[in-house]
């Protein structure tokens, strides 16, 4: 179509409209390569390129979710190793004036160091523990699970009296109820909370 001679819109119909006389276009022959109707267009290479960047992302996507996954079961094995850590921690700490006393302040002491050791890893993944003993119950409340209740005159108020489990938190946000065994004065027990 190099003059306008050989495309003429026609007016067709009422007259109310225009419209284009098909009879005016010339059949071209297909090009190389497209096979007609029989045989599907080939994939274009934009086509083709999306193609490969879904597949990608689905398959980055995949791996994204298996890391997630194994890094929360990680994380989770960590928790329970925080939790047995601190017991050992205070069983430590129970045994350091008697290994003194009996003259083992040498295995006293590199017992410590190992205690630190083994803290040191747990903190630089941001995982730490508290033990709420002697704290009052409104301020552990909502981080503590109550296994026990001990009653008494020592007690003046409603107070952690034993810790069981630690509470647990990873970067700052416990991921682990602390269990406790929770000290009351004699006038709350448990025949007035019937």
């Amino acid at each position: 179509m190099s003059s306008s001679a050989e495309f003429r819109p026609s007016v067709t119909g009422s007259g109310t409209g225009t419209g284009t006389d098909w009879d005016e276009f010339e059949e071209r022959p297909v090009p190389e390569g497209l096979g007609g109707p029989e045989q599907p267009d080939p994939v274009s290479p934009g086509r083709e390129m999306a193609a490969l960047l879904q597949r990608y992302w689905s398959d980055l996507q995949d791996e994204s979710n298996r890391v997630q996954k194994e890094t929360a079961a990680a994380r989770k094995v960590l928790t329970e190793l925080a939790v047995h850590v601190a017991r050992l921690d205070g069983l430590l700490r129970e045994a350091a004036g008697p290994l003194e006393a009996a003259g083992a302040k040498s295995l006293s002491r590199r017992l410590q160091v190992a205690r630190k050791q083994v803290l040191e890893p747990l903190h630089a993944m941001d995982i730490t523990t508290q033990d709420p003993t002697g704290k009052p119950y409104e301020s552990v409340a909502d981080v503590v699970d109550i296994t026990g209740w001990r009653y008494g005159p020592e007690f003046t108020a409603e107070v952690v009296t034993e810790t069981v489990e630690p509470i647990v938190l990873d970067g700052g946000t416990v991921v682990r109820l602390g269990q406790v065994i929770m000290g009351a004065p004699s006038s709350a027990g448990p025949e007035d909370n019937a």
